[in-house]
């Protein structure tokens, strides 16, 4: 399924009037989308890009060793049934969009949950967005780089 397919889905559930605990398992299912964004686009790297990745960094990692997100007792994954970015800078929008209004929704919730284990959730989750959003950033600024160099908009050797 086409990654714009899977946001949208995460979309429409934010949209409608989520409970909390549908927010912070939106807020993991994004994360995990991010992950498997980053790994199918490092794999589809160019191979004069294969090593480092189209993205700079060792594919699906992110600069990072792991996987960066790990929800306990999360649902059936969005991110399996990912088979493609069509439009990889139109996708990068929509997660940059989406991880911002779940952020946003985060926020409220921290300032209105009475219990302390509520607050944690929502905290790791807010962390698990901020890890998200910053690995996103890290993908467009690979999609612009990418672009400018088979535009021939950047000197050799950068």
């Amino acid at each position: 399924m086409d990654a714009a397919r899977l946001v949208a889905e995460s979309e429409r559930v934010m949209r409608g009037s989520p409970q909390p605990e549908d927010v912070i398992e939106e807020a993991w299912q994004a994360g995990e989308l991010v992950e498997a964004v980053d790994r199918l686009l490092a794999a589809e790297a160019p191979p004069q890009d294969a090593g480092a990745g189209r993205w700079g960094w060792a594919a699906g990692t992110g600069g990072r060793a792991g996987p960066v997100l790990a929800a306990a007792g999360a649902g059936p994954e969005r991110a399996a049934r990912l088979t493609a970015v069509r439009d990889p800078a139109g996708t990068l929008r929509a997660l940059r969009v989406l991880l911002g209004e779940i952020t946003h929704a985060l926020v409220g919730l921290v300032c209105a949950v009475q219990d302390e284990g509520a607050y944690w959730s929502c905290i790791e989750a807010l962390d698990a967005v901020d890890e998200a959003r910053d690995r996103v950033r890290a993908l467009a600024r690979g999609e612009r780089m990418a672009g400018e160099r088979q535009a021939g908009g950047l000197p050799c050797g950068d």
